[in-house]
């Protein structure tokens, strides 16, 4: 970080000579507290743009400290474990995302954002199966990083446990058929599900894009809908679906474009929003367009994804 910080310094001190502040967030919704208090002490009509220096949780906690205040713009600066959001716009550009040079003077896209209870995302929303596997990895991560050989900021680790959390969830058969009252653009699409993904953008869990015909400017969600399996059946779908080929099973998968989904279960929903999870009865997400300016370093578009072969 010292490497970054000397960018910042260069770039806001000596050649764009303007106000600049660095702050480090110290625990999950801090971020939120920060940005506020900076804004409350900022004149009317000034542009601020925040650089979330992190990994996709940093972003999510900034997301949700800019939303609803005017003049605010997002920069996505990945430095964490996965940074899924920016592979909306291809693959391998962490160097150009954390380019501050680029970064300070990048153009802005208006992206969707979805709203889901007092929360925003600019990812995703799953209900579910990939909900429970993230909800018991980071149990096994809080286990793991007492061992003194555990590779705490290893993406590798962080792949290795999330798959281990889903193999677990993979045999809860009350979870993989899970019934659901859900409505769609207000059409009843309730049944058993494995899981529900709400996808804004493709990507997620690091190396994988489960949705790939979402795309985070083009005004809707795109949701997955993954029916209720047994745990054999589960096993032999769920890496392909991760790959973006949830076309090979027809019979298991179905995509819809929304503006507005609601889900409600008598049993407990475990919810993922872009990588933190949540419990509750009920949910409605709704898609608010070009609710945020993203940075978009040598003006990038977002790019609509292709299955990994």
């Amino acid at each position: 970080m010292a490497v970054f910080i000397a960018q910042v310094k260069k770039q806001f001190e000596t050649i764009l000579k303007e106000e600049y502040e660095i702050q480090t967030s110290h625990f999950p919704r801090h971020a939120i507290q920060i940005v506020r208090r900076y804004i409350t002490r900022t004149e009317p009509g000034i542009i601020v743009r925040v650089y979330a220096v992190g990994g996709d949780g940093i972003l999510f906690d900034c997301l949700n400290g800019i939303v609803g205040l005017p003049n605010m713009e997002l920069a996505p600066v990945p430095y964490g474990r996965t940074n899924d959001f920016i592979r909306s716009f291809g693959e391998g550009l962490e160097d150009i995302f954390s380019n501050i040079s680029l970064l300070a003077t990048a153009p802005v896209i208006p992206t969707d954002i979805l709203h889901c209870g007092s929360n925003y995302a600019l990812n995703l929303c799953t209900v579910g199966l990939e909900s429970a596997a993230i909800s018991h990895s980071v149990g096994i991560q809080q286990k793991m990083k007492a061992k003194s050989w555990f590779l705490r900021n290893s993406r590798w680790a962080y792949n290795a446990v999330y798959y281990l959390g889903g193999f677990i969830v993979m045999f809860d058969q009350k979870m993989l058929k899970q019934e659901y009252a859900i409505s769609i653009d207000g059409e009843d699409v309730s049944g058993a599900y494995a899981s529900v993904n709400i996808a804004n953008g493709p990507c997620y869990g690091g190396n994988k894009n489960a949705v790939v015909t979402a795309v985070p400017d083009d005004g809707f969600m795109d949701v997955l809908l993954f029916k209720g399996t047994g745990t054999l059946r589960g096993l032999t779908r769920i890496f392909p679906y991760s790959k973006g080929h949830y076309d090979y099973f027809p019979n298991d998968f179905t995509l819809r474009r929304a503006k507005i989904i609601s889900i409600r279960s008598k049993d407990p929903l475990i919810i993922n929003l872009d990588g933190e999870t949540f419990l509750d009865t009920h949910i409605t997400v709704k898609l608010i367009k070009g609710a945020v300016k993203i940075a978009a370093p040598n003006n990038l578009p977002y790019k609509k994804r292709k299955a990994y072969e």
